[in-house]
């Protein structure tokens, strides 16, 4: 096979050769400022919180680097907490789009519902469902959420022609431009894999992305407050012209992702003015 995806490890192989994910290059070739204020808010709403408080007296009145360990990892919880469940509402996705049916954890119902009457609205048709796919010209990876076709999203031309669209499943707070350049680097994969055979990819015509929330208030977390209920679909490139100039920013940032990787490498070591002697040499 020439492709291979590690479920566990999360790491792409082709040809036998560590290969880079498209969303590892995207993390470490784009700037996340938000970030900078997104980590101590978590610490910050956590340390006011009431329900805490007795926690929070625990750690105060204990041992200081343990304290702030405990802190410093909040964060990194909220985002494993949210990832994980992002993982469960995608492959509940994938099933729901391959069978039809699907039987979902009771807190995850919600997001389910509303994505399959986003489905059924748009009059969705998948024809790839979270496949692997390749590129060995710029030697990157990654699996897409969901190639399809929808005659209220692309002429009757392009779907006789075997053209599709592409729609990325997001569960986070809010949908960004960068996914843009995640869509456009998997619209120009040179090919996706169907078991160990290799395929090439059919043509994208556009590219969307689809915030996946709960269709209903009940039990919503306050992280999804002020956001459409149910799944909302955004525009991305509305032509394959739009989705190579989003694949020219996407190399970009794959040139920003390698050149740190070399500039962390990069140990600098002190020089020091010539003795005596050697000056006089």
């Amino acid at each position: 096979m020439s492709l291979t995806f590690n479920e566990a490890s999360h790491r792409y192989k082709l040809d036998n050769k560590p290969v880079t994910g498209v969303t590892t290059i995207l993390g470490g070739g784009i700037p996340k400022p938000a970030l900078i204020w997104w980590a101590p808010g978590v610490v910050a709403k956590w340390v006011t919180d009431p329900a805490n408080a007795d926690k929070l007296a625990e750690l105060l009145a204990g041992d200081t680097e343990q304290s702030v360990k405990f802190l410093q990892t909040l964060p990194n919880k909220e985002r494993d907490s949210a990832a994980e469940r992002g993982t469960e509402v995608h492959d509940l996705a994938e099933k729901l789009a391959t069978t039809g049916e699907v039987e979902a954890p009771e807190g995850l119902v919600g997001f389910i519902e509303g994505y399959l009457d986003f489905l059924d609205r748009w009059q969705i048709t998948p024809v790839l469902v979270e496949v692997v796919l390749g590129n060995r010209e710029h030697w990157y990876s990654g699996k897409v959420d969901l190639l399809a076709t929808s005659p209220l999203l692309m002429s009757a031309a392009d779907i006789a022609a075997g053209k599709v669209i592409q729609i990325d499943l997001k569960t986070s707070k809010g949908v960004y431009f960068e996914t843009a350049l995640q869509t456009a680097a998997y619209s120009r994969a040179e090919f996706y894999m169907d078991g160990d055979k290799e395929v090439p990819m059919p043509e994208v015509v556009k590219t969307f992305v689809a915030h996946v929330t709960p269709l209903d208030r009940e039990g919503i977390n306050a992280r999804y407050e002020g956001s459409p209920l149910g799944t909302s679909l955004y525009p991305l490139a509305t032509s394959p012209a739009e989705i190579d100039e989003h694949f020219q920013m996407f190399l970009h940032a794959k040139a920003v992702h390698e050149d740190a990787k070399v500039r962390g490498k990069v140990k600098l070591e002190p020089i020091h003015p010539p003795t005596e002697m050697s000056a006089a040499a």
